[in-house]
């Protein structure tokens, strides 16, 4: 997950756009229903229908690149986007009797782009932490030590133990003290670290050491979000980070091994490029000894020498370009449209400094 500047993409219209045929926006049209169950009328739930548009899932797209606003996977090819309400729409799981923030259902700065398993609720085989060593990938791709928990947003939103959910339409949210990650809200990196050790190349997400000096550690996930608060502070970590970690399921197998294959083109491109930068020095090393020879040739010899000298700097120049090439290859890779880019940027932080 990484932060995203939502000022680029302008909020698209037909959110706020009226019905001809009454001239009253959606919003309006969910307010009058929501006050009529309110006087007492049996009325099934609303249908939202603005968010679903083309153009809000366009602007979506464009605003996130193509991925997922949660873990970064580009949902294009291989799955239709969910369009998600931030703070769910129609009911909140774990509060009986809210109604659901029905007031944002059109509202551009409550919608995020989601791939269905960060979004939809099933079972995930997630990764069972253990003290005596990291959690690895085994040759099947499978974790080492897992289990299945159910994982995807839906309709959570938990808060902080003592704090309420706002119920209706001028209620202060600010005051919300919110246990989930908006990437578009908050900066991950406050709350996220991701696990990087070439000792141990698999992909896994941790809740930030409240203390830097702390070393991050995998999270236990349970079905409960207050659980999960509670550990997380006990252990002086992110508790936002945890409960973010559990209920987007951000060590899902899947994920873990798509990131997981990321760190190994990583570490391929960088191997790559030390070891053709070894061979252009070699060749540049060799050219400078032979140069010293021509001054004891003549004629022929030495223009053949001239030629191979010179041939040698050709190679080694271009060498050094495909290494550079593979450099500028990794740093693509960190860019915002690129998938798992924040993934990437911590591997770079911790391994080119740059």
């Amino acid at each position: 997950m990484r932060r995203v500047d939502r000022s680029p993409v302008a909020e698209p219209s037909i959110l706020r756009k009226p019905r001809p045929s009454d001239g009253k926006s959606e919003l309006q049209l969910a307010t009058e229903h929501m006050e009529r169950i309110a006087a007492g009328e049996k009325l099934g739930a609303f249908d939202f229908a603005r968010y679903k548009e083309a153009s809000v899932k366009t602007a979506l797209e464009k605003l996130f690149h193509g991925k997922c606003a949660y873990c970064e996977s580009f949902y294009a090819g291989l799955q239709p986007v969910d369009v998600e309400h931030y703070r769910p729409k129609g009911e909140v799981e774990g509060v009986p009797g809210h109604p659901g923030y029905w007031w944002l259902a059109m509202e551009w700065s409550n919608l995020l782009p989601s791939c269905i398993d960060c979004n939809r609720r099933r079972n995930q085989k997630t990764p069972k932490p253990g003290e005596d060593r990291l959690v690895v990938l085994r040759a099947d791709g499978d974790f080492d030590r897992s289990r299945s928990i159910l994982t995807g947003k839906q309709s959570a939103f938990p808060l902080m133990e003592g704090s309420a959910h706002a119920a209706r339409p001028g209620d202060d949210m600010e005051a919300e003290k919110r246990l989930l990650l908006d990437p578009t809200r908050d900066d991950p990196d406050q709350h996220l670290v991701f696990h990087v050790d070439r000792a141990h190349l698999v992909s896994l997400v941790y809740p930030r050491p409240l203390d830097p000096a702390e070393t991050a550690r995998l999270p236990d996930a349970v079905a409960d979000h207050a659980a999960i608060a509670g550990a997380a502070v006990a252990a002086k970590v992110s508790a936002v980070g945890a409960v973010s970690i559990q209920v987007y399921g951000l060590n899902r197998l899947g994920l873990v091994q798509a990131r997981t294959r990321v760190l190994r083109d990583l570490e391929f491109l960088l191997a790559m490029s030390l070891n053709l930068q070894e061979i252009a020095a070699e060749l540049t090393e060799r050219a400078a000894v032979r140069s010293a020879e021509l001054a004891a040739l003549h004629g022929a010899a030495r223009d053949r020498l001239a030629e191979d000298i010179a041939m040698d700097e050709r190679i080694a120049g271009k060498i050094r370009r495909y290494a550079q090439e593979a450099l500028a290859r990794i740093r693509e890779m960190a860019l915002p449209q690129a998938p798992y880019s924040r993934l990437v940027r911590a591997w770079i932080e911790a391994y080119l400094r740059a």
